[in-house]
């Protein structure tokens, strides 16, 4: 199914431990893997990050009955569910149980820019202090940051980026601000901020961690339409919008103005 479903490598992880945990569905047909639902489940929330059925074996239930297997021992948990733009439907099972579109997801990618142009963006109107992240010390302010702009709290996920990834909490003044993750594959996230007028600033210096830490000279982010601030300062370095998702939850608790995502398996 990954190779059918074209995953990279990150995919191919990402889809393999949710089956390790349990949090996949799969639909066969004698035998034959026909559709697929992955999933991430927290105390608060049941994501469906990957809803797929062969394009043949569409318009027959299946889809429907994969969500809800995924969804249905989430007990009050907020359902969100990414989905492919132009699965129409996709959008229709999502919306016949509640589960509202809340925004588009742009996949933006291209060549990091020069150090010049770096520093600028940098520059900026406010200092910050860095230190890597540590999941335990400064677990509080996470879980307060993240319950603000994903409406959960994910202690677990920062375990396992701050173990695979470079991550900075950002402090202003002593108070924690934003944080923000890099990969040795260029990808950015996820990233947030207590503030939309920090975003500028802390992309940038996202992307001078990923040049100076991995030697990279290519990224990708996951940019909600909503973080506008985000997009178009990812836009006006010279990144492109290479397709986009569409996120959708039951709850408008989220608030993603001031947020970008890590992949679409683990939003």
């Amino acid at each position: 199914m990954a190779t059918r479903r074209s995953f990279d490598e990150r995919s191919f992880t990402l889809a393999t431990a949710c089956a390790q945990n349990g949090a996949a569905w799969c639909a066969r047909d004698e035998g034959e893997t026909i559709g697929l639902a992955l999933v991430q489940a927290t105390v608060g929330e049941r994501y469906v990050g990957d809803l797929f059925v062969e394009p043949s074996f569409r318009r027959s239930g299946i889809g429907a009955r994969l969500l809800d297997a995924a969804l249905d021992d989430g007990g009050d948990a907020t359902r969100c569910v990414m989905l492919e733009a132009g699965d129409a439907a996709g959008v229709a099972l999502a919306l016949r149980r509640r589960i509202a579109v809340r925004t588009p997801v742009l996949r933006i990618a291209g060549a990091i820019p020069r150090e010049d142009a770096l520093a600028a963006m940098a520059a900026g109107d406010y200092r910050f202090a860095i230190e890597p992240v540590d999941p335990l010390r400064h677990g509080f302010a996470l879980d307060a940051l993240d319950h603000e702009v994903r409406g959960i709290r994910r202690s677990a996920d920062h375990a396992a980026f701050a173990r695979s990834a470079k991550g900075s909490a950002i402090f202003r003044n002593d108070e924690f601000v934003a944080y923000a993750y890099v990969w040795p594959d260029g990808r950015i996230g996820p990233l947030a901020a207590v503030s939309a007028v920090y975003l500028v600033q802390v992309l940038a210096l996202s992307l001078v961690t990923l040049a100076r830490e991995y030697g990279a000279s290519w990224c990708s982010a996951f940019v909600p339409t909503t973080n506008v601030r985000l997009a178009r300062a990812a836009l006006r370095a010279g990144l492109r919008i290479e397709g986009a998702n569409l996120y959708a939850s039951d709850s408008s608790e989220a608030d993603l103005s001031r947020y970008a995502g890590f992949h679409p398996l683990l939003f």
